[in-house]
């Protein structure tokens, strides 16, 4: 029997706590913690953290076993620091006099536990929003986050490209961050007078339960591809980890899925909002009218009818500006802003995609137009090549990808058969190899090409050299896709001695240049 220590129901949550610190007995009366060293009334915690180099005199030091490294080996250091307090799941671990030793069954879980309440329950303060998905998690995230700001409610953004924690917007570490930084983040938000929150939560966080401290008003479930076959057991498995997002959902929680996705009817909410491209539909879209230039869509849920504009195309940014949209209507609902509601119609015209995303790279001097986009799993490249298709006026289509190392291995070939059915030239080249051996993936992304695709395709493992082979050799009238690290400013690439190093590397940047050498040798040649 875990035993528990005081009565949830005496711990005070309003407030940032974490700014004076709290003693260690509220901080985790009435969770599964006990303490099996230490007396906890005479502990005062003064932060939080799961790195033993940022411990600071007075800091609960979480000690788990984490994917890469074991932070139960680091706990002397986090001793010698100052830690008073360290939360294991081992009772065994040896501290010096003075510092508690807690211990529970599952620490990710009670880490998002005790992060919620020391930093005040900023989650209870903010209609938060958790977007969830294979693909399109970024873009609904940042179009409600976008749509949101512009209806005066201001808006905290935890996503792939990008945080805006109310204070200031910077690039994002990773798609979801650990518990403790989550808590951290929402409780600056409530400082700096955020009302709402959309974040995007990955499949990796919902399984290790990274989000089960936090109160979701509501849930999007974009759809489900093939994807992180490297770390989920089954597609079963990463079902279950996306349909966590929903189960978290408290009584009266709105559920937005895409209804067009055979998944989502494994997706249930108290109040479940179908998002469709066909009538029948809770909320439907329409493409109106689309080109290279953006399109025009229709947003339709009973009587209610939106118009809105955008510079992103192709049905699955239809898609994701309609549940983008409806996530920002919930939202406002949840407060009910009148005001904010009244200026939804406006907030949805121009809407911008996210860095990374279809992002256009070429100008209007150009006679080639140039992509940068982050599809890296076969559904995505396939969404993408399509709409391009969709909106060519006839010239080729090529792309420029690679596949991660180190990650799901079944996807390769599948990339492949996708790019050499789809586009018109395929290069294939390295995208973040890590440990691997580039040529490798490469080969195993030649494997699903078609003999003939395989005789056509180009191959240059270096990624500069094949954007520039790409953008430099192009047609008048071609379209080139650079897919697979969209918004990513480095290249994970072996170092050598059996570990990995970063590379500067930023596709779109390398694109400019090229269109640049392109432009010179044209110039010079008239």
């Amino acid at each position: 029997m875990w035993a528990r220590c005081g009565d949830v129901a005496d711990v005070e949550l309003s407030g940032r706590t974490g700014a004076s610190g709290m003693m260690l007995d509220q901080l985790i009366a009435g969770l599964d913690i006990r303490v099996v060293r230490g007396d906890a009334r005479r502990a005062r915690v003064s932060d939080l953290t799961e790195d033993s180099r940022t411990v600071l005199p007075g800091s609960m030091f979480v000690a788990r076993k984490g994917l890469a490294s074991d932070g139960r080996r680091f706990v002397g250091e986090a001793c010698v620091l100052g830690a008073s307090v360290i939360l294991s799941d081992d009772a065994s671990l040896a501290t010096p006099p003075g510092v508690v030793l807690c211990v529970c069954e599952n620490v990710a879980q009670m880490a998002a536990q005790v992060a919620e309440r020391f930093y005040g329950a900023p989650s209870s303060s903010l209609v938060l929003i958790g977007v969830t998905g294979t693909n399109g998690k970024t873009t609904v995230a940042y179009v409600a986050h976008r749509i949101l700001n512009r209806c005066g409610v201001r808006c905290g953004l935890i996503g792939t490209v990008l945080v805006d924690d109310g204070r200031e917007t910077a690039p994002a570490a990773m798609t979801t961050p650990p518990a403790i930084e989550l808590s951290r983040t929402l409780a600056t938000m409530v400082e700096s007078g955020c009302r709402a929150c959309v974040m995007e939560v990955s499949s990796h966080a919902l399984a290790q339960g990274r989000v089960d401290g936090l109160k979701f008003d509501a849930a999007v479930f974009t759809n489900l591809t093939q994807d992180h076959g490297d770390y989920h057991e089954s597609k079963e498995d990463y079902l279950q980890a996306k349909r966590r997002l929903f189960e978290l959902l408290p009584a009266g929680g709105v559920g937005i899925v895409n209804a067009d996705d055979a998944a989502s009817a494994q997706f249930r909410a108290d109040r479940l909002v179908r998002c469709s491209s066909r009538p029948g539909a809770d909320w439907w879209v329409e493409v109106c009218s689309q080109s290279l230039a953006g399109m025009e869509l229709s947003l339709v849920g009973g009587d209610e009818k939106v118009r809105c504009t955008t510079g992103m195309f192709g049905a699955y940014n239809a898609m994701n500006v309609l549940q983008a949209y409806v996530a920002a209507r919930t939202a406002v609902d949840v407060l009910a802003d009148e005001r904010a509601m009244n200026r939804l119609g406006s907030a949805v015209l121009g809407l911008k995609a996210p860095p990374g995303r279809l992002e256009r790279i070429s100008g209007p001097g150009d006679d080639v137009t140039v992509f940068v986009d982050y599809a890296h799993t076969p559904d995505a490249l396939k969404n993408v090549l399509s709409a391009l298709r969709s909106v060519s006026s006839g010239g080729r289509i090529c792309v420029v990808f690679g596949c991660g190392g180190d990650r799901d291995r079944s996807k390769r070939a599948e990339m492949g058969r996708v790019a050499g059915t789809l586009a018109d030239r395929v290069i294939v080249t390295s995208d973040n190899p890590r440990h691997e051996t580039p040529g490798a993936i490469v080969s195993e992304i030649l494997g699903g090409l078609s003999p003939q695709a395989r005789a056509q395709a180009e191959v240059h493992v270096q990624r500069k050299t094949a954007i520039e082979c790409a953008i430099v050799q192009a047609l008048p009238g071609d379209i080139v896709l650079i897919a697979g690290k969209g918004h990513e400013r480095v290249q994970i690439v072996p170092d050598g001695c059996g570990g990995v190093m970063e590379l500067p590397f930023d596709d779109a940047v390398e694109a400019a240049a090229a269109l640049r050498t392109r432009r010179e040798q044209e110039a010079s040649r008239t």
